[in-house]
């Protein structure tokens, strides 16, 4: 049977009749506004208690986890952009060296060559 405002106002009402209104006001405060069945118990709130405190502890496991596989992941592709990096400042700088060692012998028997000419011309 569901308790309607109909039928706690009959309740209310015969209590006014058999005690004071004030005492039947007290009583009726006392009472919980839906069923007793709807009503939890301490055992039901430690019980909610204990769940949330596990699923918390769960969840932060998990985040902990989840973290530390982002840190790992972030070391990783950290160390694989340096050594594409350290490769291609590598790769470059050879290019470089070669250019300018080149450049420097052409220059070298320009040099030469324009010595050779000047010496045969004078």
């Amino acid at each position: 049977m569901s308790i309607t405002e109909a039928s706690r106002f009959q309740l209310r009402t015969a209590i006014g009749q058999i005690l004071s209104e004030e005492a039947a006001d007290t009583l009726m405060e006392l009472l919980p506004p839906v069923g007793w069945a709807d009503v939890a118990t301490k055992t039901d709130l430690q019980h909610l208690r204990d769940e949330l405190k596990a699923e918390i502890h769960s969840l932060r496991v998990a985040t902990k986890t989840d973290l530390q596989h982002l840190r790992d992941e972030f070391k990783a592709d950290i160390q694989a952009l340096q050594l594409s990096f350290e490769t291609t400042l590598e790769k470059r700088l050879h290019e470089q060296t070669k250019w300018f060692i080149t450049t420097m012998i052409a220059m070298n028997a320009v040099t030469v060559a324009v010595a050779v000419a000047l010496s045969k011309l004078i």
